[in-house]
């Protein structure tokens, strides 16, 4: 069982971990283990007029206090209209190798996801993977999966137990996530997890490394 260690998860904004792999999250801390979030997008001025810095840092906390997560959240350099710049640097790459300390477990974003933040998350966390890891991850995370063309689907998380915890995680996003946009989240989870039996759900991941 590797849901007792201690998790690394590089995502890019407040929300990826909920929906990418909150049912996860769950499943750690009820099983003794613990979940980092290393956010690389801070939340900043924002496009959507229903949402700014203080109502995401809002949603956020509402979020870490029903999944009981630590987050971390990069100083992310910013346009000139105070938008986010998150692009690959050596910077970038030495903080998130000072938040390693003593995490097992690796995941992050796939390589083909097709929003740039997401795939500077990816490069990261190849770059650090290197380290003392003992796993290494993918997120397979709807929609951006529907771009996938090279996404192995080799590690199951049976999260049956956890899908109301991680539906309520999401709706702590208010001014993000629409029903439909949880319903077809969840909807994914149910599908993946027909392949552990009737009526389990699941949250899938491409293993990039096993060293256990």
């Amino acid at each position: 069982m590797v849901f007792d260690k201690k998790f690394l998860i590089i995502t890019a904004h407040p929300d990826d971990l909920e929906s990418g792999c909150g049912g996860l999250v769950a499943r750690v801390n009820a099983s003794g283990g613990s979940v980092t979030n290393l956010i690389l997008v801070k939340p900043s001025a924002e496009d959507n007029p229903k949402r700014n810095r203080e109502i995401v840092e809002a949603e956020l906390l509402a979020s870490q206090q029903v999944l009981n997560f630590e987050s971390i959240v990069y100083d992310t350099p910013l346009h000139s209209n105070k938008r986010p710049n998150l692009t690959l640097s050596n910077n970038l790459i030495n903080f998130a190798e000072s938040c390693i300390q003593d995490h097992e477990i690796l995941i992050s974003h796939w390589k083909e996801d097709y929003h740039q933040d997401h795939r500077v998350c990816h490069d990261v966390a190849s770059s650090i993977a290197r380290k003392n890891f003992s796993q290494y991850w993918c997120i397979d995370h709807t929609p951006y999966n529907l771009n996938y063309k090279n996404f192995h689907c080799n590690q199951y998380v049976d999260i049956t137990d956890f899908v109301q915890t991680k539906k309520k995680a999401m709706e702590s996003y208010a001014s993000y996530f629409q029903e439909q946009h949880v319903d077809t989240v969840i909807n994914y989870n149910k599908y993946r997890g027909s392949k552990l039996g009737k009526d389990r759900v699941a949250e899938t991941f491409c293993t990039m490394y096993n060293k256990l």
